[in-house]
């Protein structure tokens, strides 16, 4: 039996799976019982697990943060395991198709979470489903390990490894990045620049940590009216991203239009964030709160995203130069807020980061509230599995130039001990993870399942 071809007589089934998938809109919301973060997540989950279990498998859900799909049998001590994640980012704006329609236009499948991570969680999903049918004799137990709320908090991860202290696979691999290997992932600071603010502006940027805003309004008084006329065609001339107002009763709303990336790579998107606040910095803004954000941002920010303004420009040789991403903005109770989402080079420490952070945003009056941390992962390139995933990319794609990746990425591969993100993006294919019309190729199909089925094979052999 030819593994390789036997595979790809699941990729009609699996497009109908993906697509019921996409359809479910998995953005966390509010808890609501039986439901820690939504109904779309714990919809999307259930759903994963009902294909699952038609497929044959043995599956569990707990609790609705996550839940596992097995393939073997509890005699096998040692365990390959898949992680990966039903959640999604929000869709965001500017889609030429449903972000949650799933509609497949010149053989390409859009929608939020067909990269990221619904479509290459059930590529693995019908790759063990091939193997299982083969009947090829595995030594190690698979279990497809699928978490709710990896956008947003890995409360999912801390419910399953943590509280319920779940096993660890003794190898693991999460379709939530590139080919061919991530064998490092910088550390992560995630938190809050706040400042007290009595004035009556407003202002949204974003909608989440962990990417590049695409737009950001304020609403400033109408005195401010002439300034931004004579400002306006100035900051303009010679830029694709453009700045442009219009007046509302007595309020101007000014609204900067930026592009969309993930926060692991911002230097693919546009901040609109930052722009706005170069913009705001020719204003002479008085208000407190926004005068000193606009400050810091003009003195310490502008468009930068590796931190040389602000003295944090850290880099080193196995995972490259830090990068910091301000994804959202925003007024609440008094506070003029400010997220960042910062990835460090794997070796180095959030604690000396942190206060150099603490540092700098005094001098402004800003403080910093600090809500996530993760630790850098590093597993050097002749370890066995890094080693093991090279060669099965290797002789999969032919692709013998590519060598071993990092990543600003946060992948599950941080929630267990021996595990790497392995694809699922092929060379030479666009990123749109995080971006409008996210979609996946459909004739990457031919070389992910082929791929994938071999990976858990070579694994669990």
């Amino acid at each position: 039996m030819d593994l390789h071809k036997e595979v790809l007589k699941y990729k009609d089934d699996l497009i109908k799976s993906l697509q019921e998938s996409i359809r479910i809109k998995s953005v966390e919301e509010e808890a609501k019982p039986g439901m820690p973060f939504g109904e779309g997540p714990a919809k999307a989950l259930e759903h994963f697990l009902s294909v699952g279990e038609k497929l044959g498998f043995k599956v569990e859900n707990f609790d609705n943060y996550a839940g596992h799909i097995d393939f073997g049998t509890d005699d096998q001590e040692e365990m390959v395991g898949i992680l990966g994640h039903v959640d999604v980012v929000p869709e965001g704006s500017g889609w030429d198709y449903n972000p949650y329609g799933a509609e497949i236009v010149d053989n390409k499948m859009y929608g939020r979470g067909t990269l990221d991570d619904k479509g290459p969680m059930m590529i693995c999903l019908y790759a063990m489903k091939a193997l299982k049918d083969a009947g090829i004799p595995l030594k190690r137990k698979v279990r497809m390990i699928l978490g709710a709320n990896e956008e947003t908090g890995w409360g999912c991860m801390n419910h399953y490894f943590g509280k319920l202290q779940m096993p660890h696979p003794a190898v693991s691999f999460t379709p939530d990045s590139e080919f061919p290997v991530t064998f490092a992932e910088k550390g992560i600071l995630r938190g809050l620049f706040k400042i007290k603010t009595d004035s009556d502006i407003t202002v949204k940027a974003g909608n989440v940590f962990n990417a590049v805003p695409e737009t950001t309004t304020i609403s400033l008084p109408v005195s401010y009216k002439e300034t931004i006329e004579k400002e306006l065609p100035l900051y303009n001339e010679n830029k694709e991203n453009k700045i442009s107002f219009e007046v509302k009763e007595d309020r101007i709303i000014i609204t900067s239009k930026g592009v969309a990336a993930h926060a692991a790579h911002p230097s693919l998107g546009y901040n609109s964030l930052s722009a706005l606040m170069i913009f705001l910095g020719k204003l002479d803004i008085k208000e407190n709160g926004f005068k000193e954000i606009i400050k810091f941002f003009n003195d310490k920010i502008q468009m930068e995203f590796n931190g040389k303004l602000l003295g944090l420009n850290l880099i080193d040789e196995p995972s490259g130069e830090i990068t910091i991403n301000f994804g959202k903005c925003y007024v609440e109770n008094g506070e003029l807020i400010v997220s960042m989402d910062m990835r460090f080079p794997v070796t180095f420490e959030a604690e000396s980061i942190k206060k150099r952070l603490f540092s700098v945003l005094s001098e402004y009056g800003i403080t910093f509230e600090p809500l996530k941390e993760e630790k850098p992962l590093y597993i050097p390139k002749d370890n066995f599995l890094v080693k093991t995933l090279m060669e099965v990319y290797q002789d999969m794609t032919g692709d013998m130039e590519s060598q071993p990746i990092s990543t600003g990425g946060g992948t599950y591969a941080k929630a267990v001990s021996n595990c790497v993100a392995f694809g699922a993006l092929l060379k030479g294919t666009p990123d749109s993870m995080h971006q409008k019309n996210e979609c996946i190729d459909l004739a990457s199909l031919d070389t992910l399942l082929p791929l994938f089925a071999e990976t858990i094979y070579r694994l669990a052999k």
